[in-house]
Parts: structure tokens; sequence; C-alpha cells
């Protein structure tokens, strides 16, 4: 079994290093009905969060984020970033 902290590391990565093919593989990352909350958004499950981020990169050019914080508690991640 993964540690928390490593299982954040790796969604840490996912979104730092996000582009459209990663799409795909947003499953990795998120549970069939994960929640996703941002200044724009609130969404439930899988295919309303490739929504958010498929809108994004369809919009916007070369967006990305750059994590500042990580706070894991059991199954739960949450993250901070600066939007680019």
């Amino acid at each position: 079994m993964k540690t928390a902290d490593a299982r954040a590391a790796r969604v840490v990565d996912f979104f730092e290093r996000l582009q459209p093919a990663d799409l795909d593989r947003l499953h990795e990352v998120f549970a069939e009905d994960a929640r996703f909350r941002d200044p724009f958004n609130r969404v439930q499950g899988l295919p309303a969060i490739r929504g958010v981020f498929d809108h994004m990169f369809r919009s916007l050019k070369a967006p990305r984020f750059v994590v500042l914080d990580v706070v894991v508690q059991g199954d739960q991640c949450f993250l901070t970033w600066d939007f680019r």
C-alpha cells in the first residue's frame, strides 16, 4: 500500500505536468465520484472534472499549475496552487 505522502506526490506531479493528452489518465488521480473545486468551478464526478480541464486547455494558451501546498488527511488530498 502506498503511503499518503507518496500518493500526494504523485498527484502534485500529475498536476504540474498536466497536458491535454493526460486527460484520459484523470482516473489515475481522481476517484469516479471525486469533487473538484476552484474559483471558477465546483463539480463532482470524473466526466465533469474532465470537462473543466478540457475547457481550460481549449480556452487558454499553455495553462499550467504550480503547486504551493499539500494537505493530506486519510484518502483526501487538498492542493493549493498558482495557476499560470
